[in-house]
C-alpha cells in the first residue's frame, strides 16, 4: 500500500525531493528507468530502493542533519537556556490562538491559489486591498468555502486547528516530556487516517505497519524501532513539506516564554514524519512564537528561533533572506516580487511558505492585520501561512491587537474534528493552554 498518492507518482516525487536534499543522478534517466517498470509494483519498489545507493554532489553546499544531537551541534541551540518568564497575561494566549484561527479562515477559502488570481478575486469584488475574509461573490463567480465573508461563523474544521488541539491534549498527558513514539500512538488513537495527508499520511501508515507498535503499550525500544523502521522516511517523498511547521503551536503555546522548551518539543514531534528542513521550520517556529509571548521584538524572538536552525541549512538562509527582502519592501508586490526570486519549491513545502511567514511578520511592523493579510495574499499554502503567521502576530500583540472585522465573525468559536473541542470556546481553549503552560513550567 502506498499510502498518500500511487506509488508510480510517489517515486517520482521522490525524485524532487532527493535532489533538493543534494543527491547526485540523472533526472532523465530515472525517470525513464520508471517508465520501464510499466506501472509493475515489484519493479516500482526495487527502483525506489535502489535510491539509498546515491551519492550527494561534491558542490552541494548545504549539511543539513536530522537528529538533535546534530542539529544542537550546527546551529546555536547550546548557547539557548530557558529562564521562568514569569506571569504572562491571558490576552497574549488567546491573541495567539484567536490569531491562528483568524488567519488560517482568511486563508481557507483560497488555498493553494496563486497570489495573481487572489487579488483578482478580491479586486472583481471591489475589495483589494484585502481588509476582510474571502468575499463570497466576485464578479459572476461563488467562493464555496465555509469561511468566506458572507459565511464565516466560527472557525471550521482545519487540520492547522486539529493539530494545535491534538498538541495541547499530547502536552496535557505527558507534559512536554514526550517522545516522538508518544507523537505516533496519539496519532493513531485520535485522528482518523484520512484526517492526514502527504507526510502525515505516509508516517501514519509506516508507524501503523509496525509489528512492535501495537495497542499493548510502549516498547523499551521505541526510539531504536522508530528509527530502524524508517517511520518518517520510507515512501515519504514530502519530508520536508509543510506538514510539521504546522502541528507545533500549542507546544509553543504550553512553552510560553521558553523557546528552547519549545522546540524541543516541536523536534520530537516533526521527527515523527519529517527530515532535514521539515524539522528545522517546525522547531523555529515553536520557538518563535513561544518567545513572542514574552518578548516584544520581533528581531529578538527571530534571533532566538534561528538558533535553533543549522547554520548550513536551506532554512537558514532562508529565513535571513525573507527577513532582509522584507525590511527593503516598499510595498507588497515589491516583497512578493523579491520572494519569488528565491529557489523554487512546491507549493507546500517549509522553504517558500516559511519565507511568506517570516517576511509577512517583518513587513507588518507589529500590525496583525498587515502580517496576516500577507501571508494570505502571497499565495501558496494559504491557510497554514496565515495561521501560523496569526499566530506569531497573536503572541506578539495580544487579544487586543486583532480587529474586530478579523474578531468578531469567529464568534469566540472553533471546530477541530476532535472529541470534546467541536465545537468549542476559542478563548477558553486558549485559557486551558494557559493553565497547562504555568503547570509545565512549575513542573518542569
Amino acid at each position: 500500500m502506498a499510502g498518500y498518492q500511487k506509488l508510480d507518482i510517489l517515486i517520482r516525487e521522490e525524485l524532487d525531493q532527493l535532489w533538493e536534499e543534494g543527491y547526485d543522478f540523472s533526472r532523465e534517466e530515472m525517470i525513464a528507468r520508471i517508465d520501464a517498470c510499466n506501472g509493475n509494483i515489484t519493479a516500482l519498489n526495487e527502483l525506489y530502493d535502489s535510491f539509498a545507493n546515491l551519492k550527494m554532489r561534491s558542490d552541494y553546499p548545504y549539511e543539513e542533519p536530522s537528529e538533535l544531537k546534530d542539529i544542537i551541534k550546527a546551529s546555536d541551540a547550546g548557547s539557548i537556556s530557558d529562564c521562568d518568564p514569569g506571569e504572562i497575561s491571558l490576552s497574549y494566549f488567546r491573541g495567539a490562538f484567536l490569531g491562528r484561527c483568524v488567519g488560517c479562515a482568511l486563508g481557507q477559502p483560497v488555498e493553494l491559489w496563486n497570489r495573481a488570481d487572489i487579488r483578482r478575486w478580491y479586486e472583481d469584488a471591489g475589495k483589494y486591498p484585502i481588509n476582510g475574509y474571502v468575499p463570497t461573490r466576485s464578479g459572476d463567480r461563488i467562493n464555496e468555502g465555509a469561511a468566506t465573508d458572507e459565511k464565516i461563523h466560527g472557525m471550521p474544521e482545519d487540520d492547522d486547528i486539529r493539530f494545535t488541539v491534538l498538541a495541547y491534549m499530547l502536552a496535557e498527558n505527558k507534559g512536554l516530556d514526550f517522545d516522538t513514539y508518544d507523537v505516533g500512538a496519539s496519532w493513531m488513537y485520535h485522528l482518523p487516517y484520512r484526517a492526514v495527508c502527504t507526510a502525515e499520511n505516509q508516517a501514519y501508515l509506516n508507524f501503523a505497519s509496525v509489528d512492535s507498535f501495537g495497542p499493548w503499550g510502549k516498547p523499551e525500544n521505541a526510539a531504536e524501532i522508530l528509527r530502524s523502521s524508517g517511520v518518517s522516511t520510507y515512501r515519504n517523498p514530502y519530508r520536508e513539506w509543510i506538514g510539521a511547521q504546522i502541528r507545533i503551536d500549542g507546544y509553543a503555546y504550553c512553552a510560553a516564554g521558553r523557546p528552547a522548551a519549545a522546540a524541543r518539543a516541536a523536534y520530537n514531534d516533526a521527527a515523527l514524519s519529517h527530515t532535514k528542513n521539515g524539522i528545522y521550520g517546525a522547531m523555529f517556529f515553536a520557538a518563535f512564537i513561544a518567545a513572542a509571548f514574552t518578548d516584544k521584538s520581533i528581531d529578538n524572538c527571530f534571533a532566538k528561533a534561528l538558533s535553533f536552525v543549522p547554520k548550513k541549512s536551506r532554512f537558514y538562509e532562508t529565513a535571513l533572506k525573507a527577513r532582509e527582502i522584507a525590511l527593503s519592501a516598499g510595498n507588497l508586490d515589491e516583497l512578493f516580487s523579491e520572494l519569488e526570486k528565491m529557489p523554487k519549491y512546491g507549493y507546500v513545502h517549509t522553504l517558500n511558505n516559511a519565507a511568506l511567514c517570516i517576511a509577512s511578520i517583518f513587513y507588518s511592523k507589529g500590525d496583525f492585520a498587515r502580517a496576516v493579510t500577507a501571508a494570505v495574499a502571497g499565495g501558496m499554502d494559504t491557510d497554514c501561512n496565515g495561521a501560523t503567521t496569526g499566530s506569531f502576530m497573536g503572541a506578539l500583540c495580544g487579544e487586543d491587537g486583532i480587529p474586530a472585522r478579523f474578531k468578531d465573525p469567529l464568534c469566540d468559536t472553533f471546530r477541530s474534528g476532535l472529541p470534546g473541542y467541536d465545537p468549542a470556546s476559542i478563548s477558553g481553549f486558549a485559557e486551558k493552554c494557559a493553565a497547562l503552560a504555568y503547570r509545565v513550567k512549575k513542573n518542569r
